[in-house]
């Protein structure tokens, strides 16, 4: 997604409202378990902070996982709130951005790249875990059905792990 933004360099507090959808090439690969799905739609808005450009909106992708209870595939959408300062590459070594760390997203020239901005928004928060309900029971330990399931018949039972049998009438 690249945003032209001629409009508002030279012009300290001009704004550019922004409404994109586009597929994200980093999201593309997935991340462990989980697939993207569709392109990333974002709407939001840039200002002109004297020379910093503040980028701020909504960023929403579907995307694709498994169930860490019970295994089945899930579909979910991820909304993210981006709100990031995105300096000129030409004022990184300046007296002003001395102390800035190196990884804060740039721009040179009059366009700006929202790909790396939304992909790593994106990543960054999306779940670490996934569960298909939050009542999820999960899968039997005895014979790796689902609980809830009809191919359970060891529900009720319980049973003992065969490394205790040699405990099992210590307190009779």
């Amino acid at each position: 997604m690249k945003l032209d933004i001629t409009s508002i360099i030279k012009n300290n507090g001009g704004t550019i409202a922004v409404q994109a959808q586009d597929t994200l090439e980093d999201l593309k690969t997935g991340l462990g378990a989980v697939s993207f799905k569709g392109p990333v739609e974002f709407s939001g808005s840039v200002v002109n902070n004297n020379g910093m450009l503040i980028l701020q909106g909504l960023a929403k992708v579907d995307y694709e996982t498994f169930c860490d209870r019970c295994g089945k595939r899930i579909e979910r959408e991820l909304a993210v709130n981006i709100d990031e300062g995105i300096i000129e590459k030409s004022r990184i070594g300046d007296d002003i951005t001395e102390d800035i760390d190196d990884d804060r997203f740039t721009f040179s020239g009059n366009t700006l790249e929202l790909d790396r901005i939304l992909a790593d928004y994106i990543l960054t928060n999306t779940p670490m875990s996934h569960k298909c309900r939050e009542d999820c029971p999960g899968l039997c330990l005895e014979c790796g059905a689902e609980i809830d399931g009809e191919s359970c018949i060891c529900s009720g039972t319980n049973p003992v792990d065969s490394r205790f049998d040699a405990l099992k009438g210590f307190f009779d």
